[in-house]
């Protein structure tokens, strides 16, 4: 029997799921004591478990089961699949006690990991679940039992298909043209199985699941991965283009001048939909750059409410305080009316569904880019993250100071928030302003604070 040491373990878990690189950090073994200690934390006697399209996940989900069912678990198996119908499949029926899913989302080639939930997609994190999980597979001082629990394998696609067009089902879908990069995720043949009847004109992209991402990494945050998505809806006069990322939790829209809004921008037009149809709605966003949704619900009575990032700090202050919309800067979307989880295909359908009801994309785009400037999030690698981060909050100590990730500032005319990345070893700077001489002058000056080296350009490339 194998055993593990916390130093490997710290290495894997992170702050709201499981991730590493095969073979070095996860294996089989690692899986069979992760499906173990699953089961044990959450006291279960059923689960849910699913797996992306990399080459080893449907071997690790069995590792996993394996796990599950040898402490009298029942585990329902559902396959290939994107994440979010993990949500689906433990959202809608209240039998489950939790699930899991191997992946390892828009990581590269050579990663896996875990995304898990309880029940009623009561999301895993640091603070809740995964440090208690990771201290049982270095004890393995798991639940005890005399029988074995049942291994049943159920189809969830057309349950989840009903799910969601059930948010189209009162609209006529505007034949417009799209054009879609799957990146060889698990998104083409959700999309298809989906939204394949809808009458759109769709050009695909790269629509064969393939774990070794032969085109690119499906990460669609990072320009160089939209680049000819881009290229394409300028060349082709598209509508609107679409980039789904590996695990097709985060989806990303391309407008028809081919630009790449961040999360925010996105967000605030889907927040602004929610804010109109509901009175005193709830938006959920994170702090790293805010006005765009703030000063745009704020308008239609809708509540502001600000929140550390991640999918796990989202998913329970969605639930906690009945948020109708949730939106962070990475285009994790959260709704209400999916279990408070993320979804790329209820977001496609959202989209669908406002374009219908009149919403032009481009336009609101225009309005959004000229209105509000920001930086985009700039990654630095700097020698010691705590000291940087200590060094820039003391120079701006007479800005108003919001903690709840990272460092978040605010001035009359500009804001910034730098934070510690939870996935990799960078600090993220992210600035928003009412001009664009403000905003230079302010991310040159804590660029230099900053030092160290930094790892992407801003989106502004005037900023550089």
């Amino acid at each position: 029997m194998a055993t593990f040491t916390k130093e490997q373990l710290d290495k894997v878990f992170h702050a709201y799921d499981v991730r590493g690189l095969v073979g070095e950090q996860l294996n089989d073994e690692f899986f069979y004591h992760l499906g173990k200690a699953f089961v044990t934390f959450l006291k279960a006697k059923k689960i849910v478990v699913g797996y992306d399209i990399r080459p080893e996940s449907k071997q690790f989900s069995q590792s996993f089961i394996k796990g599950a069912i040898e402490l009298g678990c029942d585990v329902v198996n559902i396959g290939e699949i994107a994440t979010e119908m993990l949500y689906y499949a433990v959202g809608s029926d209240t039998s489950f006690d939790g699930g899991a899913t191997i992946t390892a989302s828009h990581n590269p080639p050579g990663w896996n990991g875990c995304k898990m939930v309880g029940k009623e997609v009561t999301a895993l994190s640091g603070s809740y679940g995964l440090s208690d999980i990771k201290e049982l597979i270095i004890s393995q001082n798991y639940t005890n039992t005399e029988s074995l629990g049942n291994e049943i394998l159920i189809d969830i696609y057309p349950d989840f298909k009903e799910k969601i067009l059930s948010f189209l089902k009162d609209v006529k879908v505007k034949p417009i043209k799209v054009i879609i990069d799957a990146g060889n995720g698990i998104g083409g043949k959700v999309y298809d199985y989906v939204f394949g009847d809808l009458g759109l004109d769709v050009t695909r992209m790269y629509f064969e699941p393939d774990g070794n991402f032969p085109n690119h990494v499906p990460n669609p945050i990072l320009e160089e991965n939209v680049k000819e998505l881009k290229e394409r809806i300028i060349s082709e006069k598209a509508d609107l283009g679409i980039a789904i990322d590996g695990d097709a939790d985060r989806v990303f829209f391309i407008d028809s001048k081919g630009r790449n809004p961040n999360g925010v921008y996105t967000g605030s037009v889907f927040a602004k939909y929610y804010a109109k149809a509901e009175k005193h709605a709830k938006i959920v966003h994170d702090p790293r750059v805010t006005s765009p949704i703030i000063n745009e619900i704020a308008q239609f009575g809708a509540i502001s409410l600000l929140n550390k990032s991640g999918h796990s700090f989202f998913k329970e202050r969605m639930k906690q305080e009945g948020g109708t919309f949730g939106a962070e800067l990475s285009s994790h979307f959260y709704y209400r009316d999916f279990y408070n989880a993320d979804s790329g295909m209820m977001t496609i359908a959202m989209m669908y569904r406002m374009i219908a009801e009149g919403l032009d994309f481009t336009k609101e785009m225009d309005y959004l880019y000229s209105t509000y400037l920001v930086s985009g999030e700039v990654n630095f690698k700097v020698e010691d993250a705590n000291e940087t981060i200590a060094k820039v909050k003391e120079a701006y100590k007479d800005g108003s100071l919001n903690e709840i990730d990272g460092i978040s500032f605010e001035f009359e005319n500009w804001r910034f928030n730098l934070r510690k990345s939870n996935t990799e070893p960078v600090i993220r700077l992210n600035l928003e302003s009412t001009s664009l001489e403000l905003l230079k002058e302010k991310f040159i000056a804590i660029q230099n604070l900053i030092g160290g080296t930094r790892q992407n350009d801003p989106a502004l490339k005037e900023l550089c």
